[in-house]
């Protein structure tokens, strides 16, 4: 075989289409599968935070609800830690959710800490959602 002969046949070869569509399905295929499967974690992820944000606010919002006593007795408002702190971690137990409370002076702060199990992909994301009430006074 001559030089030229070699050379028409690989040109040949190269503009040759068949099987083409087959090729690319095969190759795009898997690749948009992992792009669905991914968005689909990822949305529910971001479901997943945005309810754990919800019930640490409204954990927040409970203990800030637990106002001490002194309101009757001589009208000043402040919360009562203790129950402020009970309240909030009733409020996570009943969510089901795991989560630390403080309460500094008249603010309560709720944080959660916890992760969600993925379905597809091979990983946990982690979870974490903080919110503060703080009780009004006038």
């Amino acid at each position: 075989m001559t030089m030229i002969r070699i050379v028409r046949k690989l040109r040949a070869a190269i503009s040759d289409e068949k099987g083409g569509a087959t090729l690319w399905f095969v190759i795009t295929t898997p690749v948009m599968l992992i792009f669905l499967l991914m968005s689909s974690d990822v949305a529910e992820k971001i479901q997943t935070e945005t309810n754990a944000y919800n019930v640490a606010t409204a954990a927040a919002r409970a203990g800030t609800n637990a106002i001490s006593g002194q309101v009757v007795a001589n009208g000043t408002t402040a919360v009562d830690s203790i129950k402020a702190a009970n309240a909030a971690n009733g409020y996570l137990n009943a969510a089901g959710l795991p989560g630390s409370v403080s309460v500094n002076g008249d603010r309560v702060t709720v944080t959660i800490d916890t992760t969600y199990d993925t379905r597809f992909l091979p990983m946990d994301l982690p979870v974490r959602a903080e919110a503060t009430s703080q009780l009004l006074t006038q």
